[in-house]
């Protein structure tokens, strides 16, 4: 199974500040997850690139990069601006190039630490900066923290998923033997 196609992807936005926890802790952990599928594979399997898209280290490029780019948002719900800053992507193809040939462990110890400073900005705005909603541009919505925090999870997740289709092949799943062929 392969995971449907990110632009294809919808999210019920509007959680309760009570879920920010569990949203900073699925964001806090993407770290660990992508460490532990990555651990003990050689690099040459990181490296490998199928059907044109991304390799193993191209993802984390792109976790990078857009990591580097969500300061910027909390920047935004601090100073509770109206509107929130572009995250213009098509710049990234070189730095994600650039991430192939770096050691994977240096990326991902990298990401590590701007995640937990992302992580640690969040959790100490002021109740009334997580409150806040501002105009998402590329969404043509408003969001507040909670829900910025919740498609950041989600599209670690796709990511983590894409990653393993790529080292460990396509997830396939059996079908349930009480079901006639």
């Amino acid at each position: 199974m392969i995971p449907i196609p990110w632009s294809q992807r919808t999210f019920d936005y509007g959680r309760s500040l009570d879920e920010l926890p569990v949203l900073l802790e699925r964001v806090q952990g993407t770290t660990a997850r992508l460490s532990n599928l990555l651990a003990r594979q050689p690099l040459d399997k990181l490296l490998r690139s199928v059907d044109g898209k991304w390799s193993a280290m191209e993802h984390m490029g792109h976790l990078l990069t857009l990591q580097d780019r969500f300061a910027s948002r909390v920047d935004d719900f601090e100073q509770r601006r109206p509107k929130l800053c572009d995250i213009n992507l098509r710049d990234q193809g070189p730095f994600i190039q650039g991430q192939r040939s770096r050691s994977p462990g240096d990326v991902l110890e990298e990401f590590r630490l701007k995640r937990i400073e992302f992580a640690k900005r969040v959790e100490h705005l002021h109740h009334r900066s997580l409150l806040h909603a501002a105009y998402h541009p590329c969404q043509d919505r408003t969001m507040r923290p909670m829900d910025m925090l919740l498609w950041i999870a989600e599209h670690d997740d796709h990511h983590l998923a894409s990653v393993r289709a790529l080292l460990d092949g396509p997830m396939t799943l059996p079908r349930p033997s009480f079901l006639p062929d």
